[in-house]
């Protein structure tokens, strides 16, 4: 067992944050500020329950609406891989929050 005293450069200071002036004055740009030509936006539902069943999902009035390009749900998914069968619910949710369904749109708004 080492009991010699070790010297720590980092413990007890103040780290100089090379980027604390431009998040405190708003001149950072993060990924939601980000608009690039034709990009969408996403949006996923998630379910209120945990442990329920999913019994049928309707994307018809979510793709009838003007904006938005796709409507994704388990079904769309392979189901022969493990991780895939939990990204989206499909017959049953899994925890409260559980992904449900996914939509891409044209603005945040539609999605």
């Amino acid at each position: 067992m080492d009991t010699a005293p070790r010297s720590h450069q980092v413990i007890g200071t103040s780290p100089v944050r090379h980027d604390g002036a431009a998040k405190t004055t708003g001149a950072a740009r993060f990924g939601v500020d980000i608009h690039l030509p034709n990009m969408l936006h996403g949006e996923i539902l998630r379910s209120p329950h945990a442990h329920a069943r999913v019994v049928r999902i309707d994307t018809c009035q979510a793709m009838a609406t003007p904006g938005v390009i796709a409507v994704a749900t388990g079904d769309d998914f392979p189901s022969e891989h493990s991780q895939s069968r939990n990204l989206l619910a499909r017959d049953k949710t899994l925890y409260d929050g559980h992904a449900i369904a996914a939509v891409a749109a044209v603005n945040p708004h539609i999605a």
